[in-house]
């Protein structure tokens, strides 16, 4: 089965439209990671002007995915989490008649901590 991956972040305004390309090089990162020939960066946010999860999804679905898994760049298990993105998930569903899997949030993991901890030394001076 053909699987996308749609790496989904929150996004910022258009006017500060730089913030956007961390999540991109990130999903430049995670394609290189994976080998995935299908994927798509969407945004959350309607002010980033950016691709959103719907245009993301169809870019997929067109490209032959049976499958989608949805990976979110969100630290905590906020309202888009639990809400905004499970439900536009299930609409995109009925729509395309695919598989779509909502990965699990960062969360605190250790790996972040570590990158953390690093970002910390570089400035502390040790």
């Amino acid at each position: 089965m053909k699987t996308g991956i749609v790496v989904l972040g929150h996004g910022s305004r258009r006017a500060v439209d730089e913030a956007n390309h961390v999540l991109l090089r990130l999903a430049e990162i995670v394609k290189a990671n994976t080998g995935a020939d299908l994927l798509e960066t969407a945004f959350m946010n309607p002010k980033a002007e950016r691709q959103r999860l719907a245009d993301a999804v169809g870019k997929l679905v067109a490209g032959g995915a049976k499958r989608v898994l949805v990976a979110p760049v969100f630290l905590s298990n906020g309202l888009h989490m639990k809400k905004d993105i499970p439900a536009e998930i299930e609409q995109l569903k009925e729509k395309y008649r695919v598989e779509i899997v909502l990965a699990a949030h960062l969360g605190a993991d250790p790996r972040i901590a570590a990158v953390i901890v690093d970002r910390i030394r570089e400035v502390a001076g040790n």
